[in-house]
């Protein structure tokens, strides 16, 4: 196996989803190999701070450096369209976004060093901080939604319904799973999650345009029954032409009944 082979499967690797032939074959690669070792260090370390947001350990005492520095460092990252791309094409998009977040991380924790003696300059810089930090955990969000794992882009399917208001890129890349993933449980995570933000005018859309184009009866239900919850009325079109179709079957035909007069 090859550096790339190896670094592709290290998400599988870290949650033990590998048979003990292959995790035994990466174990051993990762002895000898620091490139790969660097690169697990930095999945480990971004999974941790997505899975506990609040925590905030203090860093080695290596990391002790200038903190205005690295700020600006990040921030011209950040800043530099060519650094992340979010294209879902792009197979190795989550490890440059992954590589990011960790540096934030990093960044966000060497911050407790900095011994700032104003305090309305401490809240500001602390609201920065917290404000990159959540755009790094969505842009790795994103990124982990196209991963080629299907149980990997579930799994970030549910970091997205975390977010309280997630930005349109979270949004959109939920609507694409919606629509096209290959996996329909991936598409029923994705429809569930944006039921959570069914007050965006563009979530409502792409609910019911899921309804038009969704061909499995489970996913077609749970549709039916988040429009029916959140009262859209536009929806009315697409379930009539499900009552209409001879293929829809009966008991997606008797969740449309069900439904209907809440909307009419």
């Amino acid at each position: 196996m090859n550096c790339k082979d190896i670094q592709n499967q290290l998400i599988d690797y870290i949650d033990h989803n590998l048979d003990q032939e292959t995790h035994q074959k990466i174990e051993a690669h990762l002895k000898n190999c620091k490139q790969c070792k660097t690169a697990l260090q930095e999945l480990q370390t971004v999974f941790e701070a997505i899975q506990d947001t609040s925590s905030q350990e203090l860093p080695d005492q290596s990391l002790q450096m200038n903190f205005e520095e690295m700020l600006r460092k990040e921030k011209e990252i950040l800043n530099d369209p060519k650094i992340v791309s979010l294209n879902p094409k792009t197979k190795s998009s989550w490890k440059t976004a992954l590589q990011i977040a960790a540096t934030i991380a990093l960044v966000f924790s060497g911050y407790f060093y900095g011994k700032l003696e104003n305090t309305a300059s401490l809240s500001e810089e602390m609201a920065v901080l917290e404000k990159e930090k959540y755009q790094m955990k969505q842009t790795m969000t994103i990124s982990l939604i196209e991963n080629e794992s299907a149980s990997k882009r579930l799994q970030a399917v549910n970091y997205a319904e975390e977010f309280e208001k997630p930005g349109n890129d979270i949004l959109n890349a939920l609507i694409n799973k919606m629509h096209y993933d290959d996996h329909s449980n991936v598409r029923l995570a994705a429809a569930e999650a944006l039921a959570k933000f069914s007050d965006a005018e563009m979530v409502r859309k792409a609910l019911i345009n899921a309804l038009d184009i969704e061909q499995d009866p489970g996913i077609q239900i749970e549709l039916i029954q988040i429009l029916v919850s959140i009262q859209e009325k536009r929806a009315v079109p697409s379930m009539e032409k499900l009552l209409q179709n001879e293929e829809t079957p009966d008991y997606v035909k008797d969740q449309v009944k069900i439904g209907l007069p809440n909307l009419i």
